[in-house]
């Protein structure tokens, strides 16, 4: 009975180290993707790389990635229609992860840097608010992620 203990908790630990890691690296893909569409691109195949059905974080990141590709389209019909779709994704994955504090960080990067004519800022103040209210209680890296993060926008 010991020994399958040993074994189940030897595999728990496994799997969230493995989780972490794939996190780091969307994380650390996320920060460059601002730079150029290439590493958008790269970082919408890490997401995929690391996706699971039920990981909603990794869906946010992708979602963001799909909204950061928009301002490299061509046609602002297109565009509008894009940015629309995947706006509501977002909003859709933070209304079913509202505790989790990563989620909203990045619909609060979005509404930050969207242009205020297209009206997608409605939670800045609230995601904002929430993100400062619970760092603290976060991982040191997702802690030094977020705070770098917020310092640069």
């Amino acid at each position: 009975m010991r020994i399958a203990y040993f074994i189940i908790s030897f595999f728990f630990i496994i799997i969230c180290n493995a989780q972490t890691n794939n996190l780091d690296e969307i994380r650390k893909s996320y920060l460059e993707s601002a730079k150029s569409e290439e590493n958008i691109n790269k970082l919408i195949s890490t997401c995929k790389e690391y996706k699971s059905k039920n990981d909603s974080i990794i869906y946010a990141y992708r979602t963001v990635a799909d909204l950061m590709l928009i301002k490299y389209k061509y046609n602002p019909l297109y565009k509008l229609k894009l940015f629309t779709e995947k706006s509501r994704k977002l909003d859709i994955i933070v209304t079913n992860n509202f505790n989790n504090i990563e989620i909203r960080f990045l619909r609060y990067c979005v509404q930050k840097q969207t242009p205020k004519f297209l009206g997608y800022n409605d939670n800045l103040k609230l995601d904002y608010q929430f993100i400062i209210q619970n760092i603290d209680i976060q991982s040191k890296e997702l802690q030094k992620h977020i705070r770098s993060t917020l310092k640069s926008l």
